[in-house]
């Protein structure tokens, strides 16, 4: 079948892309026509994202994002597979729910090692592949944490703060070399990475009944959601768009 859609033939890597936003992203963007480098941490990880599509235009990868020769590797592989790359989603992330206080040395090098530095390397290898096609987008993965603090998220929302600061740097330092940078900042996506933190205000339930007052579309966001905004933002339709924070929070953020 001859692929059709927004990427049409578009090189993406996308990093985390096992499960919830990733995996949901990573399968968008195929289905719009990218060719798909899906990578995750974990065995288990790549047998769900070889069982979830065979195509010439798919291939699967164990990668730590926080292993700066693994990050270097993979953007290389990509490029030899594929020939070029034209767009990194920089989505791999862990949530651990903790205040300043209770938080701990291992947390917090746990949360800035996967979430920051997990970006930082994958922006910063993708960069000069980008560039050598000739320009391309980074579409780092974010949060509504990024613009504004949550209790008991304490480390997670400084995390993804930094995201959305490296997020505009990137864009200021390569935009003359042809790269755009955004970050999708979600509101609540009903992921596996969010049990955490529902379990902490009571259980799925107790979650359930407060979403229509605290996210005002009512409902948790679905993934697919996420990826699609992530396809636009790495299409040609976002090519005057770089430095923002996208947000997809189903309302929250609008709130006083």
């Amino acid at each position: 079948m001859i692929p059709m859609g927004l990427l049409l033939e578009k090189v993406v890597l996308v990093t985390g892309a096992s499960a919830g936003i990733g995996l949901a992203t990573a399968k968008h963007l195929h289905d719009e026509g990218a060719k798909v480098v899906a990578t995750t941490h974990s065995e288990a990880g790549l047998k769900v994202l070889t069982d979830l599509v065979d195509s010439d235009r798919w291939e699967v990868r164990i990668l730590d994002v926080t292993d700066e020769r693994q990050v270097e590797e993979a953007v290389q592989f990509t490029v030899r597979r594929f020939g070029r790359l034209d767009g990194i989603v920089n989505n791999a992330g862990v949530l651990l729910p903790n205040d300043t206080a209770s938080a701990t040395v291992e947390e917090y090098d746990r949360t800035f090692d996967v979430n920051v530095k997990g970006v930082f390397l994958g922006s910063k290898y993708a960069i000069p592949a980008l560039v050598a096609a000739g320009g391309g987008a980074i579409v780092n993965i974010g949060s509504i944490n990024s613009l504004a603090a949550e209790k008991q998220l304490a480390l997670y929302t400084a995390s993804k703060g930094a995201v959305l600061m490296l997020t505009k740097a990137i864009a200021l330092d390569h935009g003359g070399e042809g790269i755009r940078a955004n970050a999708v900042c979600p509101g609540f996506v009903d992921t596996k990475l969010n049990v955490p933190h529902y379990n902490r205000l009571g259980g799925r339930e107790a979650l359930d009944a407060a979403l229509p007052e605290w996210q005002p579309i009512g409902r948790a966001i679905e993934p697919v959601e996420i990826a699609q905004s992530v396809a636009f933002l790495l299409s040609d339709h976002a090519r005057a768009i770089t430095g923002t924070a996208f947000v997809v929070d189903g309302g929250v953020l609008s709130k006083a």
